[in-house]
This record gives C-alpha cells, structure tokens and sequence, in this order.
C-alpha cells in the first residue's frame, strides 16, 4: 500500500513536465484537422503563493497561414483566452508580442506565423490552501491564408504549490520566447498631428547613434489608420516621421493618444536585429521638424514624348494668358507700341520685341527659380504668390495707377510716348519694352489658363529643370504674338496709320490700368482691411502731388479729381461688395471639415480661390452666383467649402498640391458617399456644375 501511494505521488509530482506539452488536440470549425497546434506552458512547475508567474498559448501555425493580433487590421479576429481557475488564482490580459503584417489583395492584417507564444501573468494569492494548482482554458482564434477558419482547443496545466518555487527550463524558454517579442514601454517623445489629408506621426529617434530602418506604426485601436495605405517614411537624425492614411473614424483627426507599436530594425554590431517599441503619440503634437516635401511622390520618368507634350501644352497655355482680363491693361501698351511704328520705325520693332520676349522669359524664370528655391527649404508657396504679399499688391497697383495717369496725359517724358519714371514699362525704348514684358508676367502669373495650369501641375511633381522649361515656354506663349508681329513687317499693314487719333487711343488705354489698380485695391482690401485701403488711398494722393509739384502745377485741379473719381469707385465697389455680393456663399475651408463631410456621405464642392485671381472672380461672378448654380446647390444639398488663397496659407497650398494642381482656380467636387474627389476645370460653366452635383 505504501508502495501504490509513493507511486501515485510520482506520478502527480511528474504531471507538469508532461502536461507543459500535451494536450488534446485543437478542433477546426469545418470538422477538419486543425491549422493550429496549441499548448499552454508555464515558466515554473511549483509556483508560491503570494507570487506572480506566467502562463502561454503556445500556437504552432502551418506555413502560409496566420492568426491575429490584438487589433488584427481590416479582417480576422484576435485569439481569445477563456480562464478557468481555482478560487484564489487571477489572470491578466495577454502579452501581446510585436505583429507582422500580412497584405491580402486591398487588405491588411495583423498577426502571426509560423509560431507564437502569447504570454499571460497569474497571480496566486498569499492565503491559497491547495497543494495543487489546476488551469484550465477555452481558446479560440481564426487562422487564414486564402480562406479563414475558426479553430478552438480546451486545455489544462496542472502546477504544484509550495513554499519554494521551482522554474521549468523548457517552459521558461517559450515563456522567454514570447515576452522577447513584447513591444517594450517607452519613454520616447511622438505626437500625431493633421497633414493635409494625411496623419502625420513623429518621434523622437529611438535608437541613439544606431542606424534604423523599416519602421512601421501598429496602432492598438483599428479605428485610427488605413491599415492597408502605405506609410510613408521619412528619416532625420532628430527621429523619424510616418505619413499614415486615417481610418474614417480618424479623417477629422485625433483627440485621445492612439497608442500602438513601433516595430524597427537596428543594425547592431554589423546585423539588422528587429526590435519593437510602445508609444503613445500626443495629439496635435510634432516632436521634429519635418520638411514640406518629406512625402514628395518620386518624380516620374521624363520621356521625351512626355516632356513635348507639356512644353506643348505650355506654350499654348501662355498663348491663352493674352486672354485673360489681368493681362489686358499692361499689353494695351504693346498695342500702342506697334501703332506708333508700324509705319515709322519698323527695324526698331524687331528689337523691342526681342527685348519684350526678353522681359517675358526672365521674369517667368524668375519665379520659377523662387518657386523651386522655397520648394528645396520646405516652404509651400504656389504659382501666383506674389499678389499674396499686401506691400507687393500696393506697389503693383501704384505703378498701374502711374501708367494711368501718365497714359491720360497728365504728365509725359520726351516728346515721344514715354513710360512713368525711369522709362518703367513705357511705350518706347529698349528699357520700356523690357519693362513691359515684366509687368505683364507679374500681373498675368495669377491668371494661368486651363493649358498652363495642367502643364504646371504636371511640372510640379517633375525635376527642377521640367518647371524652368515648363516656365519658359509659357513665356514663349505670351510673347509670341508680338515676337511674330516685330519679325513680319507685312502684317502690320493692316494697322492704320499714325494721327491725331493716337492721343485718344493713348488716353483711353488709361481706364484698363485705373480698372486694375481699383481691383488691387479690392484685393488689399481682402488682405489687410480698411486700414491698408487707407494707407494705400494715402499713395495714391502722395503720387497725384508729385506729379504736380514737379511737372504741371496747373493741372493740380485734374490730378484731385482723378484722384477723387478713383476713392469715390473704389468705395462704392466695396460698398457694392458687402451688400450686394449675391448669395454664393460657404464655410470656411479646413481639412478636418472636408473629411468630417466626405466620411457623412454629404456632397462637398470646395472653391480655392482668392481676391486677386481674376479668373476665380470671373467664375464666381458668371457662373457660381447664377441662380441655375444656386439652386442646384441647395436641392442637392452640396455643402460649399471657401479655401480663400488671397492671403497666404501653407494649408491651402499643401491641399492645392495635394489635388494636382499648381495653382488657382481649382475647384473640387466629392460625390455623395464617394471619397474620391473629382477636379473640374479651371474654367467652369452652368452647365458644367449643374451636371456635376446632380444626383443620378
């Protein structure tokens, strides 16, 4: 008898080591074999009371399938662990160790292959009486390749307690196995900011003087990122950045901390090792600095076919500004110009219309070069960006309110059509025909056609040199009409001969320029209120007084009503503006509105516009403001979003980019429950907008 009971407790005492690695098999929910091989094992055979242990699922996964994460991404569920212990014994969460993403066609899982032990702490309590422990645990987990199936398995571990515990090497080690996986807690500075229409994730450098690479956020919730979109990486001594796509529920941003994972390889002792960290990013925080064109889309290959497609497209697009209302008043001077010497100095023309073209082509290369110097710093400007500086538009409309006058006749330089101060942009001299190609750029740059807009988007996203000669071939466009006039005498002809009629003529080209100094005006207005108005009405009296101070006393009297005539319409436009604007209206623009919109399914049109784009004014005038627009609006419930441009924003820029485009107008349309966004053209019509937010 006392031989039976010596071998009974034998056999009780041996049954942890045996019972660490056998149990009954797991059962798959289609009747068939099981994917999955599981087990629990424990880190000791005897444990103490009062004391802390861990327990794992130990899953051995066949090659090509997967279980899930805690958050296992677009599709699976995590496993599942149901305890059932002795009173006396509790059970902590899962010990999730660092996933691994597994892509299916446009989905994006979390999880685990090949094999994985998910450690789980026990706690005894002090006060347990038993000699023996019992756990027992229903389990179950979906593991998937091309299809998924639901597996389970009941398992038990029988533990001895005592005074002293006693470790099991074996089971330690898969123990080990797992928490080496664990994502360890950190300390590292990250926050989570908007982006455009992107999440922004920064952190400080994890890994100080050590080489990293491959980093990749996993976010605990499935209710922060598109799992499936790409993460985009940029990499600084000071950290690391990740452009994340957000989930829906995310698209207007993040108010709590997503905590998540960030899996990393270091490069250690000349081997990449992998290595995990927890985060907790801080809304609305960056913790470095990151450059605007971080996340730049690499530059397609430029073919040769390619590039004359959009040199093409270009030098139509330049011939188009000739059109464009902001251009006229400067190129009347060009009129005026080959009137005079169409029939007297026809050699001279061929020289002013080089110098012209000259004019033309530096000034555009001009701002391409400041285009792509505050592009190379990270600093997001747009084609028309120097009508977005208020001191810019105040000078810009104090030399065409000069030109006006001068035009008018209230004071000339030589005997001859002269230009206003130091031959700035007069009618003759090499000097003037210069002059006037620059300030017909600076005044036609806002005003791109739909041909230059598609060519400059495109040159956007393109090497440097594609925007200069994208540049200059808009150049070439705008000047080629009067390139071809200089060097084609015979086609002159047609114009009448030099009379007394020039004077009228000249007179008359004044108002086009008074008209665009009072719509600089509106724009400053726009820019910088009634106080900027004031100070620039001020110019406008200070100019009216020099000019008679130095040349005609007696015309004091037509330099005040000029002057008078000028504040009186530009108080009644904007009188006009606050009280008869019409009922186009919108919200404010932001990116957080336009992703709360699109996420509710509610249609959005988005104007990006601004005071000083002529064409955006042309369009919300005609067209936007037209009762058939207005009604197709309100019965179609569209929620009309102002990104309003006239002053500068990074914002507005970073989203205009976003869209393709280089510049404005841009107007954009979000179908009810679509996400995708649809780009009309810069010139619109009724008919055209009409169609586009009707429902079918």
């Amino acid at each position: 008898m006392i031989r039976f009971l010596i071998f009974i407790i034998a056999i009780l005492t041996a049954a942890p080591y045996a019972a660490a690695q056998s149990t009954l098999p797991g059962r798959s929910a289609l009747g068939n074999e099981a994917m999955v091989q599981t087990w629990l094992v424990a880190d000791h055979v005897t444990v103490t009371p009062g004391t802390t242990f861990h327990v794992g699922l130990r899953m051995e996964i066949e090659p090509g399938w997967h279980t899930y994460w805690r958050n296992p991404g677009d599709s699976g569920e995590p496993t599942l662990i149901v305890w059932d212990l002795p009173e006396g014994v509790t059970a902590g969460e899962i010990i999730w160790p660092a996933p691994s993403a597994f892509p299916y066609g446009h989905l994006m899982n979390y999880g685990y292959g090949n094999e994985v032990v998910l450690p789980v702490p026990l706690t005894i309590a002090e006060d347990f009486d038993g000699r023996f422990l019992e756990i027992r645990a229903a389990t179950s987990w979906l593991v998937c390749e091309e299809v998924c199936i639901p597996e389970s398995a009941d398992l038990d571990l029988f533990l001895t307690v005592s005074a002293e515990a006693a470790a099991d090497s074996a089971g330690a080690a898969l123990i080990e196995s797992g928490l080496d996986r664990v994502p360890q807690p950190s300390g590292i500075a990250a926050g989570i900011s908007r982006s455009s229409q992107s999440l922004l994730l920064t952190v400080a450098t994890p890994e100080n003087g050590n080489e990293i690479r491959n980093p990749v956020f996993f976010p605990h919730s499935d209710t922060v990122i598109n799992h499936a979109a790409e993460q985009s990486v940029y990499q600084s001594a000071a950290g690391i950045a990740l452009r994340l796509e957000p989930a829906p529920e995310a698209r207007s941003g993040v108010t709590r901390p997503p905590q998540g994972v960030l899996s990393y390889e270091v490069l250690e002792n000349d081997e990449w090792v992998a290595k995990a960290i927890v985060i907790t990013p801080e809304p609305g925080i960056k913790v470095l600095d990151v450059p605007q064109d971080a996340f730049s889309t690499p530059s397609l290959p430029v073919t040769v076919s390619g590039l004359a497609v959009t040199l093409f497209l270009s030098l139509i697009g330049g011939l188009i500004l000739n059109l464009m209302p902001c251009v006229f008043p400067v190129l009347s001077i060009k009129v005026l110009g080959f009137v005079e010497r169409a029939h007297s100095a026809p050699g001279e023309l061929q020289r002013h219309g080089l110098l012209f073209l000259a004019g033309v082509l530096v000034t555009f290369l001009g701002i391409a070069t400041i285009l792509l110097t505050f592009k190379a710093i990270g600093d997001p400007i747009g084609w028309g960006f120097q009508l977005q500086n208020p001191l810019a538009v105040a000078i810009l409309s104090l030399v065409l309110f000069v030109i006006g006058l001068n035009l008018i006749g209230l004071f000339e330089v030589g005997t001859s059509l002269q230009g206003v101060g130091s031959r700035w942009a007069n009618l003759g001299g090499d000097a003037g025909a210069f002059m006037t190609g620059l300030l017909a750029v600076v005044v036609a740059a806002p005003c791109i056609g739909p041909f230059a807009a598609g060519a400059l988007g495109l040159a956007f996203s393109q090497p440097g040199y594609v925007l200069v000669l994208v540049s200059l071939m808009l150049g070439l466009g705008l000047a080629l009409p009067y390139l071809i006039l200089s060097f084609f005498p015979s086609l002159l002809k047609w114009l009448p001969r030099p009379g007394p009629w020039m004077t009228r003529f000249k007179q008359f080209l004044a108002f086009p320029m008074f008209g665009a100094a009072i719509w600089l005006v509106w724009v400053l207005s726009m820019q910088g209120g009634s106080q900027g108005v004031l100070m620039l009405l001020i110019g406008y009296l200070a100019i009216a007084f020099l000019v008679w101070v130095l040349k005609f006393p007696a015309l004091l009297a037509r330099s005040a009503a000029v002057a008078g005539a000028l504040v009186l319409v530009v108080s009644l436009f904007g009188v006009s503006q606050s009280t008869a604007a019409g009922e186009y209206a919108g919200e404010p623009w932001s990116q957080d509105r336009v992703d709360m919109l699109v996420a509710e399914g509610r249609p959005v049109f988005i104007d990006f516009t601004a005071a000083w784009c002529v064409s955006c004014q042309f369009n919300k005038q005609l067209t936007l403001n037209s009762p058939q627009v207005l009604n197709a609006f309100e019965e179609n419930e569209v929620v009309v979003l102002i990104a309003d441009w006239t002053n500068r924003d990074d914002r507005i820029a970073a989203a205009i980019r976003g869209y393709g485009a280089a510049g404005i107008p841009l107007y954009v349309y979000y179908a009810p429950g679509s996400s995708e966004p649809q780009i009309l053209p810069p010139l619109i019509n009724t008919g055209l907008i009409i169609e586009a937010v009707s429902r079918d």
